[in-house]
């Protein structure tokens, strides 16, 4: 619901409502989503189990009971009524939160005209200088640009990552405790009043930095630079300091607390057929992050050295770019002649996050463009 309906009702994120419409009712607890519309709530199905074997971790509410054949997805006049009671909420959202710094960086369509550099706007310069080594690429040099105004945050791309990479569902619980294993997340965030806000999603797998501060901290190597510019994780080295975390600005690396995979073949059963064999299952006590799927850049190398020619463009295809239903992520290898990714990093309006750090990422932004439509936003009167 929305926040002045909440405010109304004095009920805040958790707290248990009652909704009843023609003689049925069920109890469900507050999510305030700004944006939203007043006066009205919004009830996800398919939430609510009373079968089944997970009917005792469902916690959810069956929204099916307030539909009916003359009205299946929109009911009038319902009554909301507060419980005493409240509900856990589980959110990852705010787990590695970074506003107050120029995260997300938009403009209109006009103003991009006017300014194709705004990106560079009332931000701090890029460091030119680092202590760090600088690598040297003979070969492949990976990286990626996302597009910020063609992504709407559906998450496919967080789906299709776990799906490929083998990666543990760990679980409410853990999810609860900032344990949560995605190696990609979308970051959501807003701007402007609650009631009208404008909504800003930006996807944030590992930055693959070409200064990693997570590289130099670890006390076994097992988080290394590549020949083609990966910041790679060897997961049989890996003793589990944590170092790397800690040193990482983006909070993308990801720990095994608990064994969630299981390893004895007769133990595992049918389970075993889910993971993709080109893709190492983690136990516990290890750490794990994107890889820029490198099983996809390696299949692909193995082919254009059986064929004796270079890896094309576009050829490599990360599974995160594979799903994305608008194109906003562009994979490609940086020292290919016309390659795409190089030409979305040439773009004006293309940044890096918290670039002050000087961590020089290989996955890098291009600023939120919008074309705001006159008629919308002057309620309907035509400009002129």
């Amino acid at each position: 619901m929305s926040p002045a309906t909440s405010g109304r009702l004095q009920v805040e994120n958790g707290r248990v409502v009652n909704i009843a419409s023609n003689g049925m009712d069920i109890d469900a607890p507050v999510w305030i989503m700004p944006g939203h519309p007043d006066d009205t709530v919004t009830l996800a199905l398919g939430f609510g189990r009373k079968l089944g074997s997970v009917a005792a971790l469902a916690d959810g509410h069956d929204a099916y009971r307030l539909r009916s054949p003359e009205a299946p997805w929109i009911v009038d006049g319902a009554m909301i009524t507060p419980r005493d009671s409240s509900a856990r909420v589980i959110t990852t959202q705010h787990h590695q939160a970074m506003e107050g710094r120029a995260i997300v960086r938009h403009a209109s369509l006009d103003a991009f005209r006017k300014n194709p550099h705004f990106v560079r706007d009332g931000v701090p310069p890029t460091p030119s200088e680092s202590l760090y080594p600088d690598w040297q690429y003979s070969q492949e040099a990976w990286a990626m640009s996302i597009d910020q105004s063609a992504c709407i945050g559906c998450m496919a791309c967080v789906s299709a990552c776990q799906a490929e990479n083998n990666i543990a569902t760990v679980g409410p619980d853990e999810s609860a405790l900032g344990h949560e294993m995605h190696w990609l997340r979308i970051d959501r965030y807003y701007s402007g009043p609650p009631d009208d806000p404008e909504v800003f999603f930006q996807p944030v797998p590992c930055m693959h930095c070409e200064k990693a501060p997570c590289e130099v901290v670890c006390p076994v190597n097992a988080t290394t630079h590549t020949h083609d510019g990966l910041n790679a994780q060897v997961y049989n080295r890996c003793i589990g300091t944590r170092y790397c975390s800690q040193n990482c600005p983006y909070k993308v690396r990801r720990f095994n607390f608990l064994d969630f995979q299981e390893f004895d073949k007769d133990a595992a059963g049918p389970e075993q057929a889910v993971h993709n064999p080109d893709v190492s299952v983690r136990s516990r006590g290890v750490m794990e992050k994107c890889t820029y799927c490198v099983q996809r850049i390696s299949e692909k190398r193995i082919k254009a050295q059986t064929e004796n020619r270079a890896i094309a463009d576009g050829e490599v295809v990360t599974a995160c770019q594979q799903a994305c239903p608008t194109q906003a992520i562009v994979f490609g290898d940086l020292n290919g002649k016309g390659a795409r990714v190089a030409q979305e990093k040439a773009a004006p309006h293309h940044y890096a996050l918290l670039e002050e750090l000087n961590t020089r990422p290989r996955t890098t932004y291009l600023g939120k463009i919008k074309n705001i439509n006159g008629r919308l936003s002057s309620g309907g009167k035509a400009d002129g």
